[in-house]
Order: structure tokens, then sequence, then C-alpha cells
């Protein structure tokens, strides 16, 4: 075998590499579709509301409710951001994550200044 076994193998190798290479950009992007499709957003929006009714049913004042819900769904458009970026549709991301983060920073420059 020696030489040939061994090209044989680098070439097989070669070929998976351009496979996956192929492959994975197109689940990334079929996950980010399947994130902010309209049904999504529709099944997000139920989720949340679900999400709301069940921390006030189960005593949670209103306003730790509401910021509770907000992470909840930022969970989920956070990770949405995250596939974009990967995929390099930095660009196209949307304005209110791109306002959040800077929020995020602002609120952490504070809190590190109150120390």
């Amino acid at each position: 075998m020696g030489e040939r076994g061994d090209v044989e193998e680098i070439r097989e190798v070669r070929e998976l590499f351009k496979t996956l290479s192929e492959e994975i950009p197109n689940m990334i992007r079929g996950i980010i579709d399947s994130i902010f499709s309209a049904e999504a957003g529709k099944n997000m929006g139920a989720a949340a509301s679900n999400f709301y009714k069940e921390l006030k049913a189960g005593g949670i004042p209103e306003e730790m409710a509401i910021k509770m819900t907000q992470d909840y769904i930022r969970t989920f458009t956070d990770l949405g951001a995250i596939l974009r970026e990967a995929m390099g549709y930095k660009r196209r991301l949307p304005v209110k994550v791109t306002k959040r983060e800077k929020e995020s920073e602002e609120e952490s420059s504070k809190a590190v200044g109150e120390d």
C-alpha cells in the first residue's frame, strides 16, 4: 500500500472537508431562515405570551415578569444574531440587536464606574 494508500487517504480527507465546507453553511442558513421566518416569529410571540402569563400566574410582579420575558425573547434573537455573524451577515443584523449591544456596554460601563 504505502504511498498510494496515503495519497488515497489524503484525497478522501480532502473530499470530506470539501463536502463539509459546502454543507455546514447550508445548514446554518437553514437554521437562520427558520429563526427569522414569519412562522417562527408567530411561534416566538405565542411562546413569549405564554411565558409572561405563567410568570404572572406564579405571582411574579409585573415589572419583573416583563423583564424576564424580554430576556427570554432576547435569548432567541441573540442566537440568531450570532449565527448570522458566523455566516458573515454582520451588516444585515437588525438595528435592535446593535442598539441593545450598545445599551449593554453603556450599562456595564456605568456599573464599573459605580464600584
